[in-house]
């Protein structure tokens, strides 16, 4: 005789599930209240000081799960049209004005590329990809991670999302942890960690490697004027991020010390996993073909007069004619569609604060309190100190993308005021975003997949997070000063 739960007792599970999202939303939402009444801070009008607080209440419900993402940026959507924020005379401008982004041509660019994503994994070319460069040069440990961060690479440039090139190259990682040694821990460990960095520096090196690049695109051109190219960030940021692909996974080696170091066993593994799949399909040389004509749109896009949102388009209606993917594939693709809408309410948000000035306001009021406290340093001294506290900040995020959106502007307009370049404080934010994703288990949404292997305990993700995200951090920013300085920047 089965046993019946009865509805009380299903009502008390659910309570504490409940009040966690209940408490921090009731404590958001009355912080909110109380600061909409006080006095705007000197020198900030009150326009900006009732957008700041719609956008602050929005973040701080984002960072405290108190409902998904895009639930969240669509009460900030709510809130902002509702209580005219920005200064607005009427229902319609106000709304008009809180939906000014979702036309942005940079985050149309970010959602065609999720989809574009969805092909790698559909065909099973970044599959492929993996496991050709291990059937050739998996012989050892230190090896395979080398053909992990490679494989993560090649297909970065299409793939802005880390979760979805982790969802390729992770479960390859596993395979060959347990064919090689099961009773390795620290094998499995070493993979996926290393994965996880590559993961990041992959994203460094390419504009569109991941989502939150393309929002700090739009954040420069609106508090710099600086337009970034998909050749310009080729140019400034793929050879720090190579240097972190040659280095990190040693490191790692060296930090973790895997037990087993020579791995005969992966080539031939590699190599039946291939028979398995057959030669290559027509659909993956189609997308072969479609991700190459990208490719040299995006580096020519200033050549041939077209923008990358329209090359995006065009590599899209490619795989919708060619029937790589279908309609049905668009349609479910649930993180393009959930990117849209929060992504592109938080970026109407962020840029409401700029233009009604207080993103100014804090970048000059930070700058003023480092230049007490920092007395007499230099441009340099001020960039490393703010690249510091920027990394650490990704304790108190759980999404990268979220991170550089509301704290972005801040840090590019600080720097600024403090006498940096401001090409040069774009490009240190780009780096610093991706690098300390991996600080903790909450700090982006790949590392929960990457954890669901076992082969981290909580406690050592974050210690060899923190390894990946320093010693990284000080990789990119020796090499990236030193190469944007022999570029004269």
């Amino acid at each position: 005789m089965s046993e019946s739960v009865s509805p009380r007792a299903t009502l008390t599970a659910k309570e504490p599930l409940i009040a966690a999202k209940v408490i921090p939303l009731s404590i958001i939402l009355v912080i909110a209240t109380i600061c909409w009444h006080l006095t705007p801070p000197e020198g900030l009008e009150i326009t900006a000081y009732h957008t700041a607080i719609v956008f602050i209440a929005t973040i701080a419900g984002i960072v405290a799960n108190v409902l998904p993402t895009g639930a969240v940026a669509v009460m900030g959507v709510a809130a902002y049209a509702v209580l005219k924020a920005g200064g607005e005379t009427s229902g319609k401008q106000a709304i008009v004005t809180a939906l000014s982004d979702f036309d942005n041509a940079l985050i149309w660019l970010i959602v065609i590329a999720f989809m574009i994503a969805r092909a790698f994994t559909k065909t099973g070319l970044g599959r492929r990809i993996a496991l050709l460069l291990l059937s050739r040069f998996g012989q050892s440990s230190l090896r395979i991670a080398y053909c992990l961060g490679v494989a993560d690479f090649l297909i970065a440039p299409a793939t802005p999302s880390n979760t979805a090139r982790s969802a390729i190259v992770s479960p390859i990682a596993d395979s060959l942890a347990k064919v090689t040694n099961e009773k390795d821990k620290k094998l499995g460990q070493y993979f996926i960690s290393s994965a996880s960095a590559m993961n990041d520096a992959s994203a460094i090196g390419f504009q569109t490697g991941f989502a939150g690049n393309l929002a700090l695109v739009g954040i420069a051109t609106t508090v710099t004027g600086i337009t970034l190219s998909f050749t310009d960030w080729l140019t400034y940021l793929l050879l720090p991020a190579l240097v972190l692909l040659m280095v990190m996974p040693f490191v790692l080696y060296k930090v973790i010390r895997p037990e087993t170091q020579k791995t005969p066993e992966a080539p031939q593994f590699a190599r039946q996993e291939l028979n398995k799949m057959g030669s290559v399909a027509s659909s993956e040389w189609k997308l072969i073909g479609v991700f190459v004509g990208l490719i040299v749109l995006w580096v020519g896009g200033r050549t041939f007069g077209i923008h990358s949102a329209t090359a995006a388009f065009v590599g899209l209606s490619a795989l919708l004619l060619m029937g790589v993917l279908t309609w049905e594939d668009i349609k479910s693709e649930k993180g393009a569609w959930d990117t849209l809408v929060w992504f592109s309410a938080l970026m109407g948000l962020a840029n409401q604060m700029k233009k009604q000035g207080f993103t100014e306001w804090v970048g000059t009021n930070v700058s003023d309190l480092l230049l007490v406290s920092l007395d007499g340093a230099s441009a340099m001294v001020f960039l490393l100190f703010m690249m510091t506290f920027y990394l650490f900040t990704a304790y108190f995020f759980a999404s990268g993308t979220a991170k550089v959106v509301a704290l972005g502007p801040v840090i590019i307009g600080a720097l600024m005021t403090l006498g940096v370049s401001p090409l040069i404080a774009v490009l240190a934010v780009a780096g610093i975003t991706n690098l300390g994703c991996n600080l903790s288990t909450y700090s982006h949404a790949r590392n929960p997949l990457l954890l669901g292997y076992g082969y981290h305990t909580d406690g050592e993700w974050m210690r060899i997070g923190l390894v990946i995200s320093v010693v990284g951090a000080i990789l990119f920013m020796t090499v990236g000063l030193t190469w944007w300085g022999i570029l004269g920047l």
